[in-house]
């Protein structure tokens, strides 16, 4: 069942990110990738009920009884800036669940033409499976790997 994380789930929501980074995307990363990531992951645990009180992030969560499976979170209505899938679930449907429930709120609130999000190259296959095609090339910033894709609706 995909809903809203609550601010008590913030925190494992967060750690399943950071599991399922560590092992699938930071091997790509350099080590300044690595550590923004973390920061960035720290910055979000601090900000994070802020961020969702105020509507600028939305995240969601596919729990499984109170077991947290996936998350996904949107930035600014339209973008996706985490997607994430617990290593022992990937293939199963769960990111596609996930977001479909933020399509299905974003077609009730307003227009919204297209959804965007910057993935990892290990994630560009899963995004493309999901609709999503690539913009630019791979870049790079603060040792982030990642390829700007898109979704139209």
């Amino acid at each position: 069942m995909v809903r809203e994380v609550a601010d008590r789930d913030v925190e494992r929501a967060l750690e399943l990110v950071n599991a399922v980074f560590s092992e699938f995307v930071a091997v790509e990363y350099s080590e300044q990738g690595r550590v923004t990531f973390e920061v960035y992951l720290q910055g979000k645990l601090e900000e994070v009920s802020a961020d969702l009180a105020s509507g600028h992030k939305q995240m969601w969560a596919y729990y499984q009884g109170d077991e947290i499976l996936g998350v996904i979170a949107m930035k600014d209505v339209s973008h996706i800036s985490l997607l994430f899938v617990d290593k022992g679930h990937h293939k199963k449907g769960i990111a596609r669940q996930m977001l479909q429930v933020v399509l299905e709120g974003l077609q009730e609130k307003m227009e919204v033409t297209q959804i965007t999000v910057n993935s990892s190259p290990y994630a560009v296959r899963a995004y493309e499976c999901l609709g999503f095609v690539q913009t630019e090339e791979q870049q790079e910033r603060d040792g982030i790997l990642y390829v700007p894709m898109t979704r139209l609706l």
